[in-house]
């Protein structure tokens, strides 16, 4: 069995600035830690910055590491498949190039997998944070805590943000078992593997805090914010109700509080940015005629407010 417990790797993509942070909050785990950690680097970029980047700095990494550059590129879901592919560490953990880890991440995250190593899939809290680093939430777990595969999958079906990329580590033998992730369909590869993954293992959730997750005007997920997406996530229910987990009243509430607070997140990030009109258009989504009433109240108070905000 292989030393390395952890595979670190960031999916870049011509975000150069954005990805030497990323970077750097790798490399600068201490030094006890790195003989224990692989850096990998799938590079979907259509420019050379990133490879600059990774080749002046990674001289300071005294673990194992790797660099590749996708010619032609592979595409989002593609170039998180090469992440997988590439590593070689028991469980993997990948950071987007606009994402970075905490200072203790290293340490915190290795004595996890070593307290809980019979748990495939581990979740962390993470801060979310805008483009300058300032905290805007502090999305964490009170306590360390095991959901079982029912509970795990209502969390995801539920909650649209209930796993943030960058905490989530999982052992690298499930995708064995579970599968990739799907480049067929769009946007919705990420939440696809996690209903995957939760209904195969559940998720062991710890109170450690160990990244930051970026919301700022460049991230690809500002875009996800559409009628297309939405699609997709019903299409994803539909799959879950063919596969027999639950009762279809009970995924029928699931469905419709995820994509509550799906619409609400979408509208807000807009209109934290001033950008009205954009605002408008993602909240329009309610008006499609299978977004069920949410039953968690605060999702309706906040529908109720940013409707008469924006009419």
């Amino acid at each position: 069995m292989t030393d390395i417990l952890l595979t670190i790797a960031i999916p870049a993509y011509n975000r150069p600035e954005w990805f030497k942070r990323a970077l750097l909050s790798i490399l600068r785990m201490p030094l006890a830690d790195q003989k224990f950690i692989e850096v990998v680097v799938s590079d979907d970029s259509t420019i050379a910055d990133g490879k600059l980047i990774f080749e002046a700095y990674i001289q300071e990494w005294k673990g194992l590491y790797q660099y590749q550059s996708n010619s032609p590129s592979l595409g989002m879901a593609g170039n998180w498949n090469q992440c997988i592919r590439m590593a070689s560490g028991q469980s993997l953990l990948i950071l987007h190039d606009d994402d970075y880890l905490e200072p203790s991440a290293g340490l915190k995250i290795l004595d996890n997998l070593r307290q809980y190593s019979q748990y495939p899939v581990l979740l962390f809290g993470v801060n979310v944070v805008n483009g300058q680093g300032g905290i805007l939430k502090r999305q964490y777990f009170k306590k360390d805590q095991h959901l079982d595969r029912v509970e795990a999958l209502k969390q995801v079906l539920t909650n649209s943000s209930f796993v943030r990329f960058p905490g989530i580590v999982i052992q690298k033998v499930v995708f064995e078992k579970v599968g990739y992730f799907d480049e067929t369909i769009g946007g919705v590869a990420d939440l696809h593997l996690w209903v995957r993954l939760f209904h195969e293992y559940g998720v062991m959730c710890s109170s450690s805090v160990t990244a930051n997750y970026t919301v700022h005007s460049e991230a690809l997920t500002m875009g996800m914010f559409n009628q297309a997406v939405v699609d997709q996530i019903i299409e994803l229910f539909d799959w879950i109700e063919l596969q027999g987990w639950f009762l279809p009243s009970v995924l029928r509430q699931c469905e419709a509080n995820y994509l509550h607070q799906f619409v609400l997140a979408g509208t807000f990030r807009f209109l934290r940015r001033f950008k009205f009109e954009e605002a408008k258009k993602v909240f329009c989504l309610f008006q499609y005629k299978v977004i069920q009433e949410s039953t968690i109240f605060k999702w309706k108070i906040l529908r109720k407010i940013f409707s008469w905000f924006l009419n």
